[in-house]
Protein backbone atom coordinates (compact mmCIF):
# COMPACT_ATOMS: atom_id res chain seq x y z
CA UNK A 1 0.00 0.00 0.00
CA UNK A 2 1.36 3.27 -0.69
CA UNK A 3 2.14 6.24 1.19
CA UNK A 4 -1.21 8.16 -0.50
CA UNK A 5 -3.41 5.06 0.13
CA UNK A 6 -2.55 4.83 3.32
CA UNK A 7 -2.88 8.59 4.03
CA UNK A 8 -6.35 8.63 2.56
CA UNK A 9 -7.60 5.26 4.39
CA UNK A 10 -8.45 7.39 7.72
CA UNK A 11 -10.63 9.53 5.55
CA UNK A 12 -12.48 6.64 3.80
CA UNK A 13 -12.90 5.17 7.42
CA UNK A 14 -14.08 8.38 8.48
CA UNK A 15 -16.82 8.42 5.50
CA UNK A 16 -17.94 5.43 5.91
CA UNK A 17 -18.67 5.25 9.18
CA UNK A 18 -20.31 8.83 8.79
CA UNK A 19 -22.79 7.60 6.22
CA UNK A 20 -23.33 4.24 8.32
CA UNK A 21 -24.63 6.93 11.31
CA UNK A 22 -26.59 8.33 9.64
CA UNK A 23 -28.47 5.99 8.06
CA UNK A 24 -28.22 4.14 11.70
CA UNK A 25 -30.32 7.52 12.98
CA UNK A 26 -32.58 6.92 9.59
CA UNK A 27 -33.66 3.92 10.80
CA UNK A 28 -34.23 4.65 14.40
CA UNK A 29 -36.58 7.76 13.68
CA UNK A 30 -38.39 6.06 10.96
CA UNK A 31 -39.00 2.86 13.23
CA UNK A 32 -39.94 4.94 16.29
CA UNK A 33 -42.93 6.73 13.51
CA UNK A 34 -43.94 3.70 12.13
CA UNK A 35 -44.44 2.03 16.07
CA UNK A 36 -46.34 4.80 16.92
CA UNK A 37 -48.28 4.73 13.75
CA UNK A 38 -49.21 0.93 14.59
CA UNK A 39 -49.35 1.42 17.86
CA UNK A 40 -52.09 3.96 18.37
CA UNK A 41 -53.37 3.97 14.24
CA UNK A 42 -52.42 7.37 13.71
CA UNK A 43 -49.58 8.18 11.39
CA UNK A 44 -46.66 10.43 13.35
CA UNK A 45 -44.15 12.39 10.82
CA UNK A 46 -45.04 11.31 7.83
CA UNK A 47 -43.21 14.15 6.15
CA UNK A 48 -41.01 14.63 8.14
CA UNK A 49 -39.72 10.87 7.90
CA UNK A 50 -39.86 11.57 3.84
CA UNK A 51 -37.63 14.84 4.62
CA UNK A 52 -35.13 12.99 6.33
CA UNK A 53 -34.75 10.10 3.99
CA UNK A 54 -34.27 12.15 1.15
CA UNK A 55 -32.19 14.26 2.53
CA UNK A 56 -29.96 10.99 3.93
CA UNK A 57 -30.12 9.83 0.40
CA UNK A 58 -28.73 12.74 -1.28
CA UNK A 59 -25.97 12.87 1.52
CA UNK A 60 -24.89 9.17 0.56
CA UNK A 61 -24.84 10.13 -3.11
CA UNK A 62 -23.34 14.06 -3.15
CA UNK A 63 -20.55 14.88 -5.77
CA UNK A 64 -17.27 16.50 -4.04
CA UNK A 65 -16.98 20.32 -3.48
CA UNK A 66 -14.87 23.28 -5.70
CA UNK A 67 -13.97 24.49 -1.77
CA UNK A 68 -14.99 23.54 1.43
CA UNK A 69 -15.14 25.38 4.38
CA UNK A 70 -11.73 24.40 7.02
CA UNK A 71 -14.02 26.49 10.13
CA UNK A 72 -14.51 23.98 12.74
CA UNK A 73 -18.18 26.07 13.09
CA UNK A 74 -18.94 24.95 9.68
CA UNK A 75 -18.14 21.66 10.51
CA UNK A 76 -20.26 21.28 13.69
CA UNK A 77 -23.22 23.00 12.38
CA UNK A 78 -24.33 21.08 9.24
CA UNK A 79 -24.44 17.79 11.16
CA UNK A 80 -26.54 19.01 13.87
CA UNK A 81 -28.86 21.87 12.28
CA UNK A 82 -29.21 18.59 9.31
CA UNK A 83 -29.82 16.01 11.68
CA UNK A 84 -30.74 17.03 15.29
CA UNK A 85 -34.22 16.05 14.75
CA UNK A 86 -33.76 12.59 13.97
CA UNK A 87 -33.24 12.42 17.79
CA UNK A 88 -36.83 13.14 17.59
CA UNK A 89 -40.09 10.81 18.72
CA UNK A 90 -43.61 10.78 18.94
CA UNK A 91 -45.08 11.91 21.48
CA UNK A 92 -49.30 12.10 23.39
CA UNK A 93 -51.12 15.80 23.27
CA UNK A 94 -50.26 17.79 20.49
CA UNK A 95 -52.38 19.41 18.19
CA UNK A 96 -55.06 18.28 15.98
CA UNK A 97 -53.46 15.60 13.55
CA UNK A 98 -54.48 16.59 10.54
CA UNK A 99 -53.27 20.53 10.37
CA UNK A 100 -50.13 19.26 12.02
CA UNK A 101 -49.33 16.92 8.60
CA UNK A 102 -50.67 19.13 5.81
CA UNK A 103 -47.65 22.26 7.24
CA UNK A 104 -45.26 18.93 7.57
CA UNK A 105 -46.20 17.99 3.66
CA UNK A 106 -45.89 21.90 2.86
CA UNK A 107 -42.76 22.07 4.48
CA UNK A 108 -41.65 19.09 2.79
CA UNK A 109 -42.81 19.72 -0.88
CA UNK A 110 -40.87 23.54 -0.33
CA UNK A 111 -37.93 21.24 1.03
CA UNK A 112 -38.21 18.83 -1.69
CA UNK A 113 -38.33 21.84 -4.51
CA UNK A 114 -35.05 23.07 -2.94
CA UNK A 115 -33.06 19.27 -2.71
CA UNK A 116 -34.36 18.92 -6.49
CA UNK A 117 -32.98 21.58 -8.03
CA UNK A 118 -29.29 21.38 -6.12
CA UNK A 119 -29.41 17.61 -7.04
CA UNK A 120 -26.19 15.68 -6.20
CA UNK A 121 -24.81 19.56 -5.56
CA UNK A 122 -26.34 19.05 -1.82
CA UNK A 123 -23.72 18.88 0.33
CA UNK A 124 -23.35 19.43 4.61
CA UNK A 125 -20.24 21.25 5.24
CA UNK A 126 -20.11 24.84 4.01
CA UNK A 127 -19.09 24.74 0.54
CA UNK A 128 -19.24 25.74 -3.22
CA UNK A 129 -21.04 23.22 -5.06
CA UNK A 130 -21.73 25.52 -7.80
CA UNK A 131 -24.29 28.24 -8.18
CA UNK A 132 -27.99 27.38 -8.24
CA UNK A 133 -30.73 30.26 -8.95
CA UNK A 134 -33.48 28.35 -10.49
CA UNK A 135 -36.98 26.89 -8.45
CA UNK A 136 -37.64 27.76 -5.20
CA UNK A 137 -34.09 29.63 -5.14
CA UNK A 138 -35.93 32.46 -7.01
CA UNK A 139 -37.87 33.22 -3.72
CA UNK A 140 -35.61 32.74 -0.61
CA UNK A 141 -31.80 31.53 -0.89
CA UNK A 142 -31.97 28.90 1.26
CA UNK A 143 -35.34 26.64 0.30
CA UNK A 144 -34.35 23.67 1.22
CA UNK A 145 -33.78 25.02 5.06
CA UNK A 146 -36.94 26.54 4.80
CA UNK A 147 -38.99 23.50 4.13
CA UNK A 148 -37.38 22.12 6.79
CA UNK A 149 -38.10 24.46 9.49
CA UNK A 150 -41.76 24.56 8.22
CA UNK A 151 -41.69 20.80 8.52
CA UNK A 152 -40.06 20.49 11.91
CA UNK A 153 -42.24 22.68 13.35
CA UNK A 154 -45.15 21.03 12.32
CA UNK A 155 -43.70 17.85 14.02
CA UNK A 156 -43.08 19.32 17.07
CA UNK A 157 -46.52 20.72 17.18
CA UNK A 158 -47.70 17.31 16.50
CA UNK A 159 -45.41 15.56 19.04
CA UNK A 160 -44.67 18.55 22.00
CA UNK A 161 -42.17 16.64 24.04
CA UNK A 162 -39.96 18.81 26.04
CA UNK A 163 -37.37 16.98 24.26
CA UNK A 164 -38.74 17.18 21.14
CA UNK A 165 -39.00 21.22 21.58
CA UNK A 166 -35.49 21.56 22.84
CA UNK A 167 -34.25 19.91 19.83
CA UNK A 168 -36.41 21.62 17.30
CA UNK A 169 -34.59 24.97 19.15
CA UNK A 170 -31.09 23.74 18.73
CA UNK A 171 -31.48 22.16 15.34
CA UNK A 172 -32.74 25.86 14.04
CA UNK A 173 -30.16 27.55 15.82
CA UNK A 174 -27.21 25.09 13.86
CA UNK A 175 -29.30 26.03 11.23
CA UNK A 176 -28.95 29.32 11.30
CA UNK A 177 -25.13 29.45 11.60
CA UNK A 178 -24.70 26.66 8.89
CA UNK A 179 -26.44 29.24 6.78
CA UNK A 180 -23.81 31.87 7.88
CA UNK A 181 -21.05 30.03 6.89
CA UNK A 182 -22.15 28.47 3.71
CA UNK A 183 -22.87 32.48 2.69
CA UNK A 184 -19.55 33.07 3.93
CA UNK A 185 -17.86 30.49 1.55
CA UNK A 186 -20.11 31.70 -1.28
CA UNK A 187 -19.48 35.15 -1.25
CA UNK A 188 -15.96 34.51 -2.82
CA UNK A 189 -18.21 33.80 -5.66
CA UNK A 190 -18.90 36.73 -8.22
CA UNK A 191 -22.36 35.31 -9.52
CA UNK A 192 -23.48 34.52 -5.86
CA UNK A 193 -22.91 38.45 -5.10
CA UNK A 194 -25.07 39.05 -8.00
CA UNK A 195 -27.74 36.52 -6.70
CA UNK A 196 -28.08 37.55 -3.24
CA UNK A 197 -28.72 41.18 -4.48
CA UNK A 198 -31.02 39.96 -6.43
CA UNK A 199 -32.76 37.42 -3.61
CA UNK A 200 -32.46 39.73 -0.09
CA UNK A 201 -34.06 37.20 1.73
CA UNK A 202 -32.55 33.78 3.56
CA UNK A 203 -35.63 32.09 4.67
CA UNK A 204 -38.82 33.96 4.62
CA UNK A 205 -39.78 36.39 1.76
CA UNK A 206 -40.17 39.92 3.27
CA UNK A 207 -39.10 38.47 7.43
CA UNK A 208 -35.18 36.94 7.08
Amino acid sequence: MGSSERASLPRRLASLLSRGGLVALFVLFAWANFSHWRTTGKPSGLGTTALEGWAAVLFLVRRPADRLSRRPLAWVAAPVGSFAMLLARPADGGLSQLPCELLQLGGVLFALAGLATLGRSFGLVAADRGLKTGGPYRFVRHPAYAGYLVAYIGYVLENPAPFNVLLLCISTAFQLLRIREEEAVLAEHAGYRLYREAVPYRLVPRLF
